[in-house]
């Protein structure tokens, strides 16, 4: 089994998570929720996939359970894409994690990855689109994915996926989910959603923006998580500054039902550079990201692989007492 290493900011804190593990250990599975599970990680960065549409290649970096041959389950599959100008193999401390008890994970690398060089001014005005593409690209894709690695050749379900994303990647997430936009770069917006995402995992997404309908966030109807922290602001790079609160419009403007948001106290952007990119944030936050990873898994397990007990272990766990009040999980 995985075990992956976190250093806690404080005694009293890893003490809360303690006194948590106990306190749910109604199941095996409630106190395994902090615990990596028990695939060992595998990655393949050089597969590429080709938009049909505009017969654009894609490539696509696949996390997977490196033993998946020998399993007689399917996997979920979770698309996520990465924020704006990241690399998105710098999500690995969460998405391992997801990796580790049972999921594969797509990274499409988005026009503005780092990994295809500096992105051509061309490219700018289709950003958006072809990002809100690429998501769609995966799902259309999961027979060449299969072909391209050959221990994944009938593990990936194709009737169990969730879309995930971080900040510019969480919007993407949101618009695959419902969110509508009045207008792009090529001019009016059809429907973007895609209802083959069951769920949505939405770290520091974003709130009410030009670019949206009056009611955008309307459309989320379907079930959804929502993360964020009190110093993560929002700044669009149009001058002026969101506060955190804007960052948690996911869960506060999407109609009620199955909607899940967690808070942490003094939580940046970054996790301390734990996501995203390794050189911004604050202080190493490896505590938070132990939390936001054990709670959207929870999630994630809950709504897309219909497990009873994650879903009792998210409605019944105390967060906010086993983070020493750092925590706030909330649902409607």
């Amino acid at each position: 089994m995985n075990q992956l290493v976190v250093t806690f900011r404080s005694a009293a804190l890893l003490v809360g998570f303690v006194l948590l593990l106990s306190a749910c250990a109604t199941t095996s599975e409630s106190q395994d929720r902090f615990a990596a599970g028990p695939f060992t990680v595998a990655s393949e960065d050089s597969v590429v996939l080709v938009d049909s549409a505009s017969k654009r290649e894609v490539k696509v970096i696949i996390s997977y359970p490196a033993d998946a041959a020998e399993q007689t389950e399917q996997f979920p599959l979770i698309v996520f894409s990465h924020g704006a100008f990241c690399y998105p193999q710098q999500y690995a401390n969460v998405t391992d994690f997801w990796v580790s008890h049972g999921y594969v994970v797509a990274f499409p690398n988005h026009l503005d990855s780092p990994n295809l060089g500096k992105i051509e001014p061309r490219n700018l005005a289709i950003l958006l689109t072809s990002r809100i593409a690429d998501m769609s690209v995966v799902l259309d894709s999961i027979a060449d994915i299969e072909v391209a690695i050959p221990a994944l050749a009938g593990k990936i379900d194709p009737d169990r996926a969730a879309v995930a994303g971080h900040s510019f990647g969480g919007m993407i997430a949101m618009v695959k989910s419902g969110l509508t936009l009045t207008e792009s770069e090529q001019g009016s917006l059809a429907a973007t959603a895609d209802e083959r995402f069951s769920a949505a995992v939405i770290m520091s997404g974003v709130g009410q923006m030009e670019q949206m309908t009056d009611d955008a966030f309307s459309g989320l109807t379907g079930p959804l998580f929502a993360s964020g922290g009190t110093l993560d602001e929002g700044n669009i790079g149009t001058g002026g500054v969101y506060p955190w609160q804007w960052r948690m419009s996911p869960y506060t403007l999407a109609p009620a039902g199955e909607k899940y948001s967690l808070v942490l106290d003094k939580a940046d952007h970054y996790l301390g550079g734990q996501i995203c990119r390794d050189n911004k944030g604050g202080p190493d936050d490896a505590a938070g990201v132990r939390i936001v990873r054990a709670a959207n898994l929870a999630f994630l397990d809950a709504y897309v692989k219909n497990n009873k007990a994650a879903k009792r272990w998210l409605d019944d766990v105390d967060l906010n007492a086993a983070s020493n009040g750092r925590a706030v999980l909330q649902s409607k």
